[in-house]
């Protein structure tokens, strides 16, 4: 078979999404690099050009996946076309879509590295003054009545951050309800004042 050459960046690409394929579909345990460069057409040698280790490309998956959610989540809570509820609500339900294609394989070893807690706690740090201006935002037009957005935000972001590694919650809709329930509650939220 002629290997097909490309550039450095849409190569490496390729073998990341060749790979998210096989990890949401098989799990870490599922899937080898063999079958990552065959699917791809490639050496082996070009897969550990790019990644030291099965491990470390995995956890490169991960990440990027996260990275790519909470960056659609920053979007919704940045958007000057959203209303303070619209953002709320909105950026709740990516995030919860995002914990429902992760439950599966949260127990994975590349959960559970200090990469990726290192990860999480900076998307938190670009993260909670976005939630905090969109619940300072609610409290101007009085749709939410909380004495501190800096606290919420936090207990918000780091709760939500608990559903998401929680063994103990089944994640359905009535969980889902709950979820935004607390969070409204916590900002006092006010529905008379809804616009």
């Amino acid at each position: 078979m002629k290997r097909i050459s490309k550039e450095p960046d849409v190569r490496r690409r390729e073998l990341i999404d060749i790979g998210f394929e096989f990890y949401i579909k098989n799990g870490t345990g599922g899937f080898s690099i063999k079958d990552i460069v065959t699917s791809a057409g490639v050496a082996t040698g070009l897969f550990y050009y790019y990644f030291k280790s099965k491990e470390q490309f995995v956890d490169e998956i991960l990440n990027e996946f996260i990275v790519n959610n909470m960056e659609e989540i920053q979007h919704i809570l940045n958007s000057e076309k959203l209303t303070v509820m619209q953002k709320m609500t909105e950026s709740l339900e990516t995030f919860w879509a995002f914990i429902e294609k992760l439950a599966p394989y949260k127990n994975e070893d590349s959960f559970q590295t200090e990469q990726h807690f290192q990860l999480e706690q900076k998307v938190f740090m670009q993260m909670q003054p976005l939630i905090q201006q969109v619940i300072e935002d609610g409290v101007r037009t009085r749709i939410f009545n909380t004495d501190n957005p800096i606290l919420a935000s936090g207990f918000i972001l780091y709760g939500l951050s608990s559903i998401a590694h929680s063994n103990k919650l089944d994640l359905n809709d009535d969980i889902k309800k709950e979820m935004i329930n607390l969070v409204l509650t916590t900002l006092k939220y006010n529905q008379i004042e809804d616009i």
